[in-house]
């Protein structure tokens, strides 16, 4: 089973060589609407964080725009 979230990227901090990126799950439009999409996760989990250190410099840091959403894949590995 596995199951698909949509976080939004809220926040890039820098510190000491590494930028920390934070995510906050998306559970409604910004109209208050709340999406399909979303609608399997947010019934289930109506919030969440995710935060991400990744080392300066690297390509992974620009994969991610503030406020720009991604979907994410929870699976067992």
């Amino acid at each position: 089973m596995s199951v698909r979230a949509k976080f939004t990227c809220n926040s890039k901090i820098p510190s000491h060589g590494t930028t920390t990126v934070y995510f906050n799950a998306v559970y409604a439009n910004k109209d208050g609407s709340r999406a399909e999409e979303n609608k399997a996760f947010s019934d289930a989990t109506p919030s969440g964080q995710i935060a991400l250190s990744i080392a300066d410099g690297k390509p992974a840091l620009d994969a991610f725009e503030l406020g720009k959403s991604y979907f994410v894949d929870f699976t067992p590995a």
